[in-house]
């Protein structure tokens, strides 16, 4: 119960305020297309003082990643546990941009590791609450998702934009969280042993297999050339990262 208890409200706090941002973006994406479409029919090239429109570029990427969850962010939800989340993830994009505007579909892999050790229940102690605790270990928990995401670029010069953005998409969970009832006799997790009438002994937690990717994005797109990107950017894909992006525009 305890690592749902902090997993849960976790997300959903990021999801929430992620979901705005989402959902804004995405709704001045959609018009920003409609906008085009409108001002894109067929014109005469030989008009005087006519402007070719932006171009649009298709591209790859490759992604590094490093996921966090520190431990005092865990804390808001449990009274104590052993460490944060902190992980290497990496995955690949594609993508289309037109102007400052790009919409990429992005895959992706992280490893999701508990720091095995002790959790103890929100605004409990031990051992005044002695069967507050579990003994937590991860069995191998990761995820892979996939995610569309409506970004857009504020140039600063011809080679560096500020870019930002949001989206969503799904998350599929792999390997499980366990964990084991425990009693504590003393003020000391040294002195805390299994419940000898666990109702859990090393059983996983029941989370959901698919759970929601919400993407709140800020970083810096950097053009050594105009078909190569390199991006830099934080934020949060329902827990928060950072990293960076390599790629092509064709």
């Amino acid at each position: 119960m305890l690592f749902r208890l902090a997993l849960r409200p976790l997300l959903g706090a990021f999801a929430g305020a992620s979901l705005i941002v989402a959902f804004s973006t995405g709704t001045a994406a959609a018009q920003a297309a409609l906008d085009d479409d409108a001002s894109s029919d067929p014109v005469d090239p030989s008009t005087p003082g006519l402007l070719a429109g932006p171009k649009t570029n298709v591209g790859v990427g490759l992604r590094l990643r490093n996921v966090r969850v520190p431990e005092g962010m865990l804390e808001w939800f449990v009274e104590d546990v052993p460490g944060g989340v902190s992980e290497i993830g990496f995955g690949a994009e594609l993508l289309r941009r037109k102007g400052d505007f790009e919409v990429q579909f992005g895959l992706e892999y992280e490893k999701l590791t508990v720091k095995s050790g002790y959790w103890l229940e929100k605004d409990k102690s031990i051992p005044a609450d002695a069967g507050a605790v579990d003994y937590v270990r991860d069995d191998g928990f990761s995820w892979v998702t996939a995610e569309l995401t409506f970004m857009y670029h504020t140039p600063v010069i011809p080679q560096l934009a500020v870019r930002y953005g949001g989206g969503a998409g799904l998350g599929i969970l792999m390997g499980s969280v366990n964990r084991t009832d425990q009693i504590c006799t003393t003020g000391s997790y040294d002195q805390c042993v299994e419940d000898p009438q666990a109702e859990n002994r090393d059983a996983p937690y029941d989370l959901p297999p698919v759970m929601l990717v919400v993407n709140a994005i800020l970083g810096v797109q950097i053009r050594p050339t105009n078909e190569i990107f390199i991006n830099i950017e934080g934020g949060i894909r329902t827990i928060p990262f950072f990293g960076m992006t390599a790629g092509y525009y064709f």
